[in-house]
């Protein structure tokens, strides 16, 4: 029997899986995800499939590095779920901030699509709208 996950306890594995990435945990993080999960950055940046893939990925995370959940929405119904992440290095003006959305199965990621930006480390100043000079408006659309 599939075992479904409530909002409370998606916030819980997705906090796990931000202790054992900010800790470096290879396994803590492994544990989150299914056997066969499939990690991506579409549509066509970086792709894993499996622990076997994703085990040198999250191993190359070195000291320093963090990863934080900002609104983390979850659909029990679906078993999918979204959230605005940072990660970075500790003590770097810089990160990637970005949306993923995730297909949960039996109580662990199944499928992590993630859309990355680069700026600001502080998340409050990375949605910030004041001050800033857009690349891109609706006088320019194509």
């Amino acid at each position: 029997m599939e075992s479904m996950l409530t909002h409370n306890l998606f916030d819980q594995l997705m906090n796990k899986l931000a202790v054992a990435w900010s800790e470096q945990d290879t396994d803590d993080a492994l544990a989150c995800f299914t056997e066969d999960a499939v990690y991506m950055e579409p549509p066509d940046v970086q792709f894993y499939h499996g622990h076997e893939q994703l085990r040198p990925y999250f191993a190359a995370l070195e000291p320093g590095m963090y990863l934080a959940f900002h609104n983390l929405c979850f659909n029990e119904l679906t078993q999918v779920g979204m959230a605005e992440f940072t990660f970075g290095r500790i003590g770097r003006d810089t990160a990637d901030v970005g949306v993923i959305v995730i297909t949960v199965e039996n109580g662990k990621i199944k499928n992590w699509r993630e859309y990355l930006r680069k700026g600001p480390a502080d998340f409050k100043q990375f949605v910030a709208y004041e001050g800033k000079e857009f690349q891109w408006h609706i006088g320019n659309y194509p």
